[in-house]
């Protein structure tokens, strides 16, 4: 496990990279929203969003991988952990949710 700045145990197994990428998602056969990422992994991604999801609601995905080529994802995720105004897990995050690919 990893530490974070404050020596808090992390179980990231992957490398997070820094980017406000559009994400394109849906949950419970909802409409198509989109909203940004704060960052993005091989396991996940932070969403900021102001949707009102509970940790294990299931959501699909669709994005864009920044870069020269460019590659488009279509994929599952499940929502891991929210940071939402009563809760913030992570106060240097801003509202939304950490996302992990199912």
């Amino acid at each position: 496990m990893q530490k974070n700045n404050e020596g808090l145990n992390e179980r990231r197994s992957s490398v997070r990279i820094k980017t406000d990428v559009r994400i394109y998602y849906s949950a419970f056969q909802s409409k198509l929203l989109s909203d940004y990422s704060v960052d993005l992994s091989t396991g996940g991604l932070f969403l900021i969003t102001n949707y009102p999801f509970d940790v294990v609601d299931n959501l699909t995905l669709k994005f864009t991988i920044p870069g020269p080529e460019k590659k488009t994802v279509s994929c599952k995720a499940k929502v891991a952990w929210v940071n939402n105004e009563t809760n913030r897990r992570k106060p240097e995050y801003p509202l939304g949710v950490g996302l992990k690919f199912v």
